[in-house]
């Protein structure tokens, strides 16, 4: 993987400032993105037109080809999204839904997940939040007791961001297709670390942004949705771009992209698109498999040296249930303290989440980072 050539050619920054174990927050900007970016400003100064015809247009077409890549599906089927709550909101709002439909989702989500659906009381769609175990996991069966005739869509975190499970969507999707349910997989807590295929799973929506494990600027990230779902959904959030001629300026000939790219309705975040295409060619360079490895090596490591300790560990231990994220606590020590420690004695970024301690390494982590960071704590 030439783990050491990528740590020091892309995150040099981030490595002399200490120990980066945050990436299910935001991660530090590789230093190819950092460059292109620098770069493409530099053209827009001296030339707008420069800059759209040379910078901007081929990064569209390349970061539409590469997230296509890394959610299985053709680029085509890729609508450029300004974050994650975005796509999701653009679904919420969009799918044809009747007054007394619901939609189940699980109680410990992300708000981004949940607050769009709140936002479709005002027209009768009920938001049903599934009870989870007291270890923050659940399963198909749970979900299933509460779905009935009236449920029309399953909405689910791949991974979850406050205990780092990670959910079965084979299992997920499976009931989603026995129940006729439009299935929607926010992506982002495991996107860039674990492969990943939408066609094959059967996922209608999936969504995520790029500032977290794709390693990519804030203000970015994509949305896929199926051809059979596009036709159950509202044209909502038009705009110039949904249609198929952009530059035509002609308000009377609306004629409408036939794909997910009909959202992207306007001017996007330019300097983000660029990085983020670049961001993602890392990934793609080490290859998504050799990620996967790499962080499953160092979570486990942390896993078990936070064993040692006597720490409690929230995060599930199997493979098949875990991403990056390690969360822990100990009932002696708050977390907070804990995690200042840390970053005190071993210049360790990490996060507080549900009154836990959040470690989330990436492959250019090393395990002696990970020895490093756990004997710092108490």
């Amino acid at each position: 993987m030439l783990i050491d050539q990528y740590r020091e050619s892309e995150f040099h920054a981030a490595t002399n400032a200490g120990i980066f174990l945050n990436h299910a927050a935001s991660a530090p900007m590789p230093s190819r993105v950092s460059r292109a970016m620098t770069e493409a400003m530099a053209v827009s100064s001296r030339s707008p037109e420069d800059f759209f015809i040379e910078c901007l247009m081929p990064a569209i077409s390349s970061l539409h080809k590469r997230f296509g890549d890394l959610f299985g599906v053709e680029s085509e089927n890729i609508a450029l999204m300004k974050n994650t709550t975005q796509g999701l909101g653009i679904v919420a709002d969009g799918l044809r839904l009747d007054s007394g439909d619901n939609v189940v989702m699980a109680a410990c989500e992300y708000p981004s997940v949940v607050y769009p659906w709140y936002g479709q009381a005002y027209r009768g769609i009920e938001t049903r939040l599934v009870p989870v175990k007291d270890d923050g996991t659940f399963t198909v069966d749970d979900f299933a007791q509460h779905i009935d005739s009236r449920t029309r869509v399953l909405a689910l975190s791949w991974v979850q961001f406050a205990t780092g499970f990670r959910a079965d969507l084979n299992a997920f999707a499976a009931l989603a297709k026995a129940h006729n349910l439009i299935f929607i997989v926010d992506a982002i807590q495991a996107m860039g670390v674990v492969p990943f295929d939408a066609r094959a799973v059967g996922i209608d929506v999936v969504v995520t942004g790029s500032q977290k494990w794709l390693l990519g600027p804030h203000g970015t990230g994509a949305l896929y949705i199926n051809a059979a779902t596009l036709d159950r959904m509202n044209l909502v959030n038009m705009g110039a771009c949904s249609v198929v001629d952009i530059i035509k300026f002609d308000p009377l000939t609306f004629n409408l992209k036939p794909t997910v790219q009909r959202y992207e309705e306007g001017t996007p975040n330019a300097l983000g698109t660029i990085g983020t295409d670049q961001s993602v060619s890392i990934l793609q360079d080490v290859g998504i498999e050799n990620v996967q490895t790499r962080v499953f090596d160092l979570t486990r490591r942390a896993i078990d040296a936070l064993d040692r300790k006597g720490y409690h560990v929230w995060s599930p231990r199997e493979d098949d249930r875990r991403a990056g994220i390690v969360m822990f606590d100990h009932p002696d020590h708050a977390s907070a303290d804990l995690l200042q420690t840390m970053k005190t004695k071993a210049k360790v970024g990490g996060s507080v989440r549900n009154n836990r301690v959040r470690l989330s390494p990436h492959f250019y982590n090393t395990p002696d980072e990970i020895d490093t960071a756990i004997d710092a704590l108490p």
